[in-house]
């Protein structure tokens, strides 16, 4: 690459990789509310609003990383992130982007790991749901106990309470 097409080619990285950031931070904090509406707040006008918000976000940042990977892919790297750090790492003129992208790498792993928990969330109030309607539809619900897993078992209708 010319000089002038190494400094093009920074200058559109270093953009490219500030944008992501931004807009990793601020879906990391869509993320943090969206787990706060799902643990406490219960809003669900409020969570299908942050929703869209991430599903906004998510677009955003598939372009951005579209654009990036042309990028590295104008030069011939590989746009793995393993091979996008080497590359930061070797080449000197990019040496200074480098934490730039280990803040993206290290943001979208916390990005990663809160929707997990979001997920998680979810699952588990999905379960607690269908275990209430499970118990709602049975005709008699006095002879039935829970597992050691919180799951309803039919209950042992022949044994008295009192007998040990």
């Amino acid at each position: 690459m010319m000089q002038s097409e190494e400094t093009d080619f920074h200058r559109h990285l270093y953009s490219l990789l500030d944008q992501e950031l931004n807009h990793m931070g601020e879906l990391k904090q869509i993320l943090d509310s969206e787990t706060a509406v799902l643990t406490y707040e219960r809003n669900t006008d409020e969570l299908l609003q942050l929703i869209a918000e991430k599903d906004a976000k998510v677009a955003a940042l598939k372009e951005l990383e579209t654009e990036r990977n042309q990028l590295f892919n104008s030069i011939g790297v590989n746009t793995h992130p393993q091979d996008i750090t080497q590359f930061l790492r070797i080449e000197v003129e990019a040496r200074p982007l480098l934490p730039l992208w280990q803040q993206l790498l290290e943001l979208a792993t916390q990005c990663q790991e809160s929707n997990r928990l979001n997920g998680t969330i979810i699952k588990l109030d999905s379960q607690h749901l269908q275990q209430a309607l499970n118990l709602l539809r049975e005709e008699n619900t006095s002879n039935c106990n829970y597992d050691p897993q919180g799951c309803t078992a039919p209950s042992n209708t022949s044994r008295l309470l009192g007998q040990a």
